[in-house]
C-alpha cells in the first residue's frame, strides 16, 4: 500500500509541477485511493494558455502505460525536465483526459490497481 501511495504522490506532483511550468500559481486537486484504482484530478488557473500546450499535456498524458519502466521509475526521473517529468507520469496511468474552459486546464487521470503490494 505504501508503495502504491508514493506512486500516485509522485503522479501527482508531476501534474502539478507541469501546472506551475505553464503558467498556473492556483491549482485544486482531488486525489482518490479506491480498491480498484486511484483518481487524480487536478484543476489549474492558466490564463491564455495555448492549444499547442493542451494538446501536447493529452498527447504525453496519453503514451500507453508501460509497467515494465515502473521498477525504474524513481531512478530515470529527475528534477529539471517537467516535460520529462510529465511522461514518467504518463507511463504510470491508465487513462487520461485533459481539456481547457477559459482559464482553467483541468486533468483527470485515473491508475488502475494490479496488486495488494502496490
Amino acid at each position: 500500500m505504501k508503495l502504491r501511495f508514493e506512486k500516485n504522490i509522485r503522479i501527482l506532483t508531476d501534474i502539478l509541477g507541469h501546472c506551475h511550468f505553464l503558467g498556473g500559481n492556483i491549482c485544486h486537486t482531488d486525489f482518490s485511493l479506491l480498491p480498484t484504482h486511484s483518481h487524480i484530478v487536478v484543476q489549474a488557473e492558466i490564463p491564455n494558455l495555448s492549444s499547442k500546450a493542451i494538446a501536447d499535456t493529452h498527447r504525453t498524458l496519453n503514451i500507453p502505460r508501460q509497467k515494465d519502466l515502473e521498477q525504474n521509475y524513481w531512478n530515470i526521473s529527475g528534477e529539471e525536465a517537467i516535460d520529462g517529468e510529465l511522461m514518467l507520469a504518463g507511463i504510470m496511468v491508465d487513462t487520461a483526459s485533459v481539456s481547457y474552459d477559459g482559464k482553467i486546464l483541468t486533468i483527470d487521470v485515473v491508475r488502475q490497481e494490479e496488486t495488494a503490494e502496490e
